[in-house]
């Protein structure tokens, strides 16, 4: 084989590694639509009560973290990290997985807004 139809090879197996990844991704999202939308949140008071919880959890893991200019678990006082790794655990566990990726934005930035703005 010449060089040429080496380098023709080894462009093939990438675009080829690329075109799967593509499809991986694809995949993916379309699983977690699918997903969002055979398990959804029936009653209307649940999702506002869900809402509200997460604004809390987002609203206190926010004030912890400007604290620290960085977050670094070991530097970080006991209670602190303790506490931001268990409100990070509730977000992802009760907020991420279950409302849409809007709704966890404006939960994210009201909290932010919250905190500058001091109420």
């Amino acid at each position: 084989m010449t060089i040429l139809q080496i380098q023709g090879l080894t462009f093939l197996r990438v675009k080829s590694i690329f075109a799967m990844v593509i499809v991986a991704v694809m995949v993916a999202l379309g699983g977690s639509i699918l997903f969002q939308s055979f398990a959804p949140i029936d009653n209307e008071a649940q999702q506002i009560a869900l809402e509200e919880k997460c604004q809390k959890i987002a609203t206190e893991g926010f004030k912890i973290q400007v604290k620290y200019s960085e977050i670094n678990f070991d530097t970080m006082p006991k209670e602190d990290a303790d506490t931001l790794k268990h409100l990070d655990d509730l977000w992802i566990n009760d907020c991420v997985t279950k409302l849409p990726g809007e709704k966890i934005f404006e939960i994210a930035e009201k909290a932010e807004q919250d905190y500058f703005s001091g109420e």
